[in-house]
């Protein structure tokens, strides 16, 4: 055989082989992403109780800790374990009345929560900060509770004096 038609022949030869794997390698390689989406309960809140400081005299200072059983308290209720921010979006710095306003003040410690649902043992945070928690890993309840002082005027007139504090949660999403 001819030198040139043996090269012609292992060119031809070559040729099909490159087609071939071009021809392979132009089916796309394929694969599959599964996509999911975890939605949560939706965060509810509801009061337990009203902060309550009593009977109280004028001149005399009565303070309520968050783990008293008169301090407020909300019930937050959601996904369980989920971490959720607590803000109180209106502290109220005077209950009013029928006499002159009283100073209501709230110190770094005078909000607590725990999500075992109990005073005992609440971490305790600044309520004009607010704080970051976890609901209850089983049941995702979180108790907030909520104290302060009031120092009413040694001449206060008598009577019921009020005010409103809001709370406010939110998931973080972590």
């Amino acid at each position: 055989m001819n030198v040139s038609v043996k090269g012609a022949l292992a060119g031809a030869a070559l040729l099909a082989g490159t087609m071939t794997t071009a021809q392979a390698q132009a089916t796309p390689a394929t694969a599959s992403i599964n996509a999911q989406a975890v939605v949560q309960t939706a965060l509810t809140a509801s009061t337990v109780r009203g902060l309550d400081f009593g009977a109280t005299f004028g001149g005399i200072a009565r303070t309520v800790l968050p783990t008293d059983v008169t301090s407020g308290e909300v019930t937050l209720t959601g996904g369980a374990n989920a971490e959720v921010a607590v803000t109180f979006t209106s502290l109220p710095a005077t209950l009013t009345g029928p006499g002159t306003p009283i100073p209501l003040a709230y110190g770094a410690g005078a909000a607590a929560h725990n999500a075992a649902g109990t005073r005992a043992g609440a971490t305790t945070f600044d309520p004009s900060v607010g704080g970051t928690t976890r609901l209850n890993a089983a049941t995702g309840l979180l108790s907030v509770y909520l104290g302060g002082t009031v120092t009413p005027a040694a001449n206060q007139t008598a009577g019921t004096y009020t005010g409103t504090v809001n709370l406010s949660a939110a998931y973080t999403g972590n």
